[in-house]
């Protein structure tokens, strides 16, 4: 027990430490989290991962559930949420947790139905920078533009500064969007970031390359999302 405590103290340290780089990342704009006050940055331990964290983001979408990528919580044992942080390093909140709900049709293969839920394990009190966005649904129209926040990268290492720029969308046939900006460039540490479009969440960054992004589209999981999220 004294040996779990251990690691687990050592994986907490390391969670800050590594969280720490210098410049402005890819994500190009700076932004105030009270703008955005949605946003988080996640730390995932992994059961495979050999010591190394993984980086992502998410979006609060009810006092207990943030929202993310599959792909951002594959294998994870241990998730290290920080609220209200225009800087990685001085988050208004911090909390840990350990459960999570993977979309039980998604492929780590194909990528298809990339999403999930943090169950954070308490119940948030919202501030001016902590708090939920909207999701859309199928009543919202399909979206042409939207905005994207996430910290970025600096040197091939996950960045510090929330960022925020514009993004062109265009559907794709499965339903999903691709994104196109001459603003800024999402990373593979900005994964699970929200798609945020008239004040509503539309989608959630499930992959990137060069020049482009690829984003789920909420509104076809909101029945998956509100049977996990609203109490039975």
């Amino acid at each position: 027990m004294k040996m779990k405590a251990f690691g687990f103290a050592l994986l907490c340290v390391f969670a800050a430490v590594q969280g720490r780089s210098t410049g402005a990342g890819s994500l190009s704009t700076s932004a105030q989290i009270s703008d955005n006050p949605w946003v988080v940055h996640l730390r995932v331990a992994t059961s495979d991962g050999q010591g190394l964290l993984r980086t992502c983001v998410g979006s609060i979408v009810d006092v207990s559930w943030v929202l993310t990528s599959a792909s951002c919580l594959r294998n994870a044992r241990f998730i290290w949420v920080r609220y209200g942080a225009t800087d990685v390093i001085r988050p208004e909140l911090v909390t840990e947790s350990t459960t999570v709900r993977i979309n039980p049709d998604y492929d780590e293969e194909t990528g298809v139905n990339d999403v999930a839920l943090i169950n954070l394990n308490r119940v948030l009190l919202y501030t001016e920078n902590i708090s939920s966005i909207d999701l859309a649904d199928s009543s919202t129209g399909v979206s042409t533009s939207g905005k994207l926040c996430g910290y970025g990268a600096v040197e091939g290492v996950p960045g510090e500064k929330l960022n925020c720029f514009n993004v062109a969308l265009e559907a794709n046939e499965d339903g999903s969007f691709i994104g196109s900006s001459e603003d800024g460039e999402a990373t593979e540490f900005d994964l699970g970031a929200p798609l945020v479009s008239d004040d509503k969440q539309v989608g959630v960054l499930t992959s990137v390359a060069e020049g482009s992004a690829v984003f789920l589209n909420v509104a076809k999981y909101n029945d998956w999302i509100s049977e996990v999220t609203v109490p039975q």
